[in-house]
C-alpha cells in the first residue's frame, strides 16, 4: 500500500513539475520570425530592403513616465539596395543586433548595430587600359567593402489595437564602408516599411515586434 501511495505521489509530483515548466516556457517570448519589406533611400536615391529577424529575448518593465513596456532583443539579417544615378548601385548584406522597446499602445523605438558586406557597381561603363594602350570594356566592374551599420527607428505595432501581426516603421541607418580610398565612407540610409510576424500568438503577442 505504501508502495502504491509512493508511486502515485511520484506521478503527481512529476506531472506538476512538467506543467510548471510548460507554463514557464509559454510565458517566455515566443521564438518568432518577422519578415521586413521597406523602401530604402540613400539621401534622395531610391532602393529597397528586405530582411528577417528572430526574437531571442523579451523583458517587461515599467517607467514612471512611459508606463508599462516590453523590451525585445532580436537578431536580424538584411539585404539592401539603392541606386545612385551616375555614381553606383550599392548592394549590401548586414547582420544586426536589435533592441526594441514597445509601449502599451503599440508605439516602439529601436536601436541596432552590426557588421556587413557591400558590393558597389559603377553607374556607367568601366574601361580598362592594357600595357600596350589597348582599351577594353571591363566586365564585372565594382568594389567590395566591409561594412558596419548603426541604426535608430520608431514604429507602431498594430497587433496591440487591431489584433494584426503587422507593424509599420521608419528607421535611419548609417552605413560605414571601408576601406574607401584608404578612408571610411559614411552613407545615411532611410528605411520606411512594414514588418510581418509569421506565427501569430494573440495571448503572448504584445511587444514582439
Amino acid at each position: 500500500m505504501l508502495k502504491v501511495i509512493f508511486i502515485v505521489a511520484f506521478i503527481i509530483n512529476g506531472t506538476y513539475t512538467c506543467l510548471s515548466q510548460t507554463d514557464q516556457i509559454s510565458n517566455r517570448s515566443p521564438f518568432n520570425l518577422e519578415i521586413k519589406l521597406a523602401y530604402n533611400s540613400s539621401l534622395i536615391y531610391p532602393g529597397v530592403s528586405i530582411g528577417v529577424a528572430i526574437n531571442l529575448k523579451k523583458a517587461s518593465g515599467y517607467g514612471n513616465i512611459t508606463g508599462p513596456s516590453v523590451t525585445n532583443h532580436l537578431l536580424g539579417l538584411n539585404l539592401g539596395w539603392y541606386h545612385h544615378p551616375g555614381f553606383h548601385d550599392n548592394l549590401y548584406l548586414t547582420a544586426e543586433w536589435i533592441i526594441r522597446k514597445t509601449g502599451e499602445k503599440g508605439f516602439y523605438s529601436e536601436f541596432s548595430l552590426g557588421p556587413g558586406y557591400s558590393r558597389t557597381f559603377p553607374g556607367g561603363i568601366t574601361y580598362k587600359v592594357a600595357d600596350d594602350g589597348t582599351v577594353t570594356v571591363k566586365g564585372n566592374a565594382g568594389y567590395n567593402y566591409a561594412l558596419f551599420t548603426f541604426g535608430a527607428g520608431i514604429g507602431h505595432n498594430f497587433q496591440e489595437l487591431k489584433n494584426l501581426p503587422l507593424s509599420a516603421f521608419a528607421k535611419m541607418n548609417l552605413l560605414s564602408m571601408f576601406p574607401y580610398n584608404s578612408t571610411v565612407y559614411f552613407r545615411p540610409v532611410l528605411e520606411m516599411g512594414t514588418r510581418v510576424r509569421t506565427n501569430f500568438l494573440p495571448e503572448t503577442g504584445r511587444g514582439t515586434f
